[in-house]
């Protein structure tokens, strides 16, 4: 179409000349005009002409270099000789980064399954807790749902949306006792405690929701590895730039256990591997703490809990928990090339309802690790039984204070009898004393009487056998009998 407006230009050019040589013969004015406007037209529309070749050739560079722009941008390729484009080593085209961004989410994906189901925001109403204990259910909606797929007598555990360091915590567990929509009626899974109670009273806007508590592994916090970077000690290394987020960003509500995080997956020196085995040995430190990764100098198959048994040719590196990488070495099949120290794995749902652990091999039995709610209720029983015993020791106690008073009181009235009893006992002998002291003299004068009326009886024995026989000699009677002789 262009090209048909340019070949008009000559043409137009051509009759204005025509008809000025015909006007000019005849002098007809207006041809003459015609002529001059027809001139006139044609050197306008020529020069509007080259303006717009050059208008079209600016916007030919300019998107000549759009198009070298997003070629760059979406195929990563850049102008190389001879006009063409060649791949540029910097950079990636928009399919491998889309394949890329692909890789990346199902990383996100199977690392983000350490949560399970959850929801991010939710209204909760805390259940209420009367005088008596008894419970007011309460209410939890769930924002930004369409349908929520949960049943009754499902379990859910609520955390706080602030941050640890904004006072964020676990409010608890809580049962669904009915669902209306995205409404909830929730009930506490366990009796809630005094300081459950406070914690709830607390106002907050929003909640997190998990079906299940989360799932503590490594791979959602172990740093990813770039392929073929390797250090001194043998581990790959990855650029900061390709790093995922320091564990400081990711998890800032878990700055208790940032420093652990931290830990995770560092290398320990050589020198301290003696330190590490003594401790092992002793107990102080949990096997599965430390990982060492060993370079295989002889074929090996090593079995493997309910798989295929994995064979390891010479020259291949693996990762073993430290106690086997030793018993390798020791063998002689393999030598540790490096050593690091892994965070131990908690598992919270475990820690609150504990599980059974099922030993190898069937002739022994599941051994129960009980959680903190069957130590919690056991804690309450025990301090239930307590409370009643130390109430039953204070009224034994006010019994005994009772009855010690009266003791008391009793020793007293004793005391006092005592004393009184002393006191008479003390008359009582001195009154004895003077008894004896009295009764000495009785006697004293009672043998000086007797012997007093001894005299007397013989002085009167003899005075009246001399009357006697004064009186017979003067007048004796005949028939008289002679008077007793005195003693």
């Amino acid at each position: 179409m262009e090209i048909a407006l340019l070949a008009l230009i000559p043409l137009v050019l051509l009759a204005g000349i025509v008809l000025f040589a015909v006007g000019n013969r005849g002098w007809n004015w207006g041809t003459i005009t015609a002529a001059v406007l027809v001139l006139l037209a044609s050197a306008g529309y020529t020069f509007l002409v080259g303006m717009l070749g050059q208008r079209e050739r600016a916007w030919r560079e300019i998107v000549t270099g759009y198009q070298a722009a997003l070629a760059r941008e979406r195929d990563a390729l850049v102008p190389g000789g001879d006009n063409k484009l060649v791949p540029d080593g910097a950079r990636k085209s928009i399919a491998a980064l889309h394949s890329e961004r692909a890789r990346w989410q199902r990383v996100r994906d199977r690392v983000e399954s350490w949560r399970g189901r959850h929801w991010q925001k939710a209204a909760f109403e805390p259940p209420v807790v009367g005088p008596d204990g008894t419970v007011k259910a309460g209410r939890l909606t769930i924002e930004d749902v369409d349908k929520l797929t949960i049943n009754e007598g499902a379990e859910l555990y609520l955390f706080d949306a602030a941050p640890i360091e904004e006072n964020g915590r676990f409010l608890g567990a809580f049962g669904v006792e009915s669902v209306n929509g995205n409404t909830l009626t929730i009930v506490p899974a366990l009796p809630p405690s005094d300081s459950d109670v406070a914690l709830w009273r607390t106002p907050r806007e929003e909640v997190a929701v998990y079906e299940d508590l989360p799932v503590d592994r490594w791979l959602a916090f172990h740093r990813t590895v770039a392929p073929g970077a390797e250090a001194d000690t043998g581990h790959p290394v990855t650029p900061p730039e390709q790093r995922k987020l320091d564990p400081e960003e990711m998890l800032k509500h878990l700055e208790g256990e940032l420093e652990e995080l931290r830990q995770h997956a560092t290398a320990v020196p050589e020198e301290e591997w003696p330190k590490i085995i003594a401790g092992l040995e002793s107990g102080e430190i949990l096997p599965g703490t430390y990982w060492a990764t060993v370079q295989f100098k002889e074929s090996r198959e090593l079995p493997r809990p309910g798989h295929e048994p994995e064979q390891f040719e010479p020259g291949r590196r693996a990762t073993f928990d430290f106690e086997t990488a030793r018993k390798l070495q020791a063998d002689g099949a393999a030598d540790i090339v490096s050593l690091e120290r892994r965070r131990p794995l908690a598992d919270a749902q475990t820690s609150i309802r504990g599980s059974d652990y099922t030993p190898a091999g069937d002739e022994r039995p599941a051994i129960r690790t009980e959680g903190a709610t069957f130590m919690r209720r056991m804690l309450e029983s025990d301090i239930a039984s307590i409370t009643a015993m130390r109430d039953r020791l204070k009224e034994a106690k006010v019994s005994a204070d009772g009855q010690l008073q009266l003791a008391v009181r009793e020793g007293e009235d004793l005391t006092a009898d005592r004393d009184r009893w002393i006191a008479d006992a003390q008359a009582s002998d001195r009154v004895a004393a003077r008894f004896e002291a009295r009764l000495a003299e009785a006697g004293t004068d009672l043998s000086a009487v007797e012997t007093a009326i001894v005299e007397l009886g013989r002085e009167l024995s003899g005075a009246s056998g001399l009357l006697v026989d004064a009186i017979d000699a003067r007048a004796p009677a005949p028939t008289r009998r002679p008077a007793a002789a005195a003693p």
